[in-house]
């Protein structure tokens, strides 16, 4: 009987996560775009739009840095995420009802923030229900419906948007964040649960010398530059292949804009769900390297052609790349906490850095483009994935032999490990 209740805990719990990963996806990922389409149909100049924009990716960055720092101190989960639900859903409403220019700023200023710690919040979640062994692949599995959600509901918003008018996409992710909200009402308790770690009874400030010692391992610095420049690589890809569709008159671009989502997000599904549960057994660095490897061959595909087959094997390219990358972004993160903790507070860091990452690519890309043309934007993308992989490559340590390792034997104590802080603080 206790198995059986067991059993029906951790399915009430997948089923939530599973749908609040399709549903979340989005409202997380998509809101800007849409918010832009909107803006740019009430007449808006560039400039106007690019600020109210800015402002979600700066209450994204900044909800991931004080984010991940709570969900390490607090453990209403459950909570928190029913919070970020309701402000998403309030945030959108008075855009679509109030669109003047103080308050789109200020509600994306806040929707970029709720929107921003769905990701670790479903993280530390899935780490609770699903324990340590099941981590990783509950975070394949995360990723696969997040995907699946942004191919499938993006694709619907822009045929709702073309049919019914700009507004509505805006309502209906306001609907996905009520659906959302409903789903974490399904979550069971076990979303709450206290992490347990031998350090807690420690005093504050050796937590706090704890806390900065893990910030300063060496391994975890070379670990977020690679993935904030492989954001700045990345993030501006797609954009610009859609900025050259329509100055060159190419052909559609709503078209060419679903169609890059969906084959990516279609692509990064399977991908996604295979590195996830592979990951908790297998190194991570050769993964990684093939991902690294695939984008700026990718970039040099898209200068070659702007044809319908030349895009869609780019796209391809970057459902592999990407989909490796965000599985493994977590196991990796995980593996440099094993020993210090604060996993949620690492993960909060990372994604704040591929956060910047990718606004720094749009930023820069735009520039480039304006004064050299696409080719060379393109070109300085795929300069700056050969510059990670290359990184990667050689400064970055096999995170998963050192999490083996330290628990069978003493840590390693060479230039790119990082000795545990009590040892340090001897």
């Amino acid at each position: 009987m206790i198995r059986h209740q067991t059993d029906n805990i951790r399915r009430r719990d997948d089923v939530a996560l599973d749908g609040l990963s399709f549903m979340l996806a989005d409202v997380q990922d998509n809101l800007g775009a849409f918010l832009t389409g909107l803006l740019a149909a009430y007449g808006w100049p560039a400039a106007d739009i690019g600020v109210a924009i800015a402002a979600g990716g700066a209450g994204a960055v900044t909800a991931r840095l004080l984010g991940g720092w709570a969900l390490d101190r607090l453990s209403s989960r459950r909570g928190i995420l029913a919070g970020c639900c309701v402000v998403t859903a309030l945030s959108v409403a008075i855009a679509a009802l109030f669109p003047g220019f103080w308050q789109i700023a200020c509600v994306h200023f806040l929707a970029g923030g709720a929107g921003a710690l769905f990701s670790p919040l479903l993280a530390a979640i899935s780490r609770q229900t699903a324990g340590d062994d099941g981590y990783m692949t509950r975070m394949g599995r995360n990723e696969s419906f997040n995907h699946m959600g942004n191919a499938v509901v993006a694709c619907s918003m822009s045929v709702v948007g073309s049919t019914v008018g700009p507004l509505a996409p805006l309502w209906a992710i306001g609907g996905l964040a009520g659906v959302s909200l409903l789903l974490v009402g399904v979550l069971t308790s076990r979303a709450d649960a206290g992490e347990v770690r031998a350090r807690d009874t420690a005093p504050d400030m050796a937590k706090g010398r704890e806390t900065v010692c893990v910030l300063a391992d060496g391994r975890l610095l070379v670990f977020l530059t690679c993935y904030l420049l492989f954001n700045l690589a990345n993030g501006a890809t797609v954009p610009l292949m859609i900025e050259r569709q329509a100055a060159f008159h190419l052909g559609s671009v709503s078209s060419m804009t679903a169609l890059c989502v969906v084959i990516a997000q279609a692509t990064m599904v399977p991908v996604a769900f295979l590195i996830g549960r592979s990951a908790g057994h297998r190194p991570r660095k050769p993964p990684f390297l093939v991902a690294l490897a695939v984008q700026p061959l990718r970039d040099l595909l898209i200068i070659s052609s702007a044809g319908w087959p030349t895009i869609c094997a780019a796209q391809i390219l970057d459902g592999v790349s990407s989909g490796i990358i965000l599985v493994l972004f977590y196991a990796v993160l995980s593996d440099l906490a094993s020993n210090g903790g604060r996993r949620n507070l690492l993960i909060g860091v990372g994604l704040a850095a591929g956060t910047v990452g990718a606004l720094l690519s749009n930023f820069g890309s735009g520039l480039l483009a304006s004064a050299f043309g696409f080719n060379t934007a393109f070109l300085a993308l795929a300069g700056s994935g050969i510059v990670v992989f290359f990184l990667f490559l050689l400064a970055m340590p096999e995170t998963h032999e050192m999490q083996i390792s330290s628990t069978t034997r003493a840590a390693p104590t060479g230039p790119l490990h990082q000795r545990p802080c009590a040892e340090q603080g001897r």
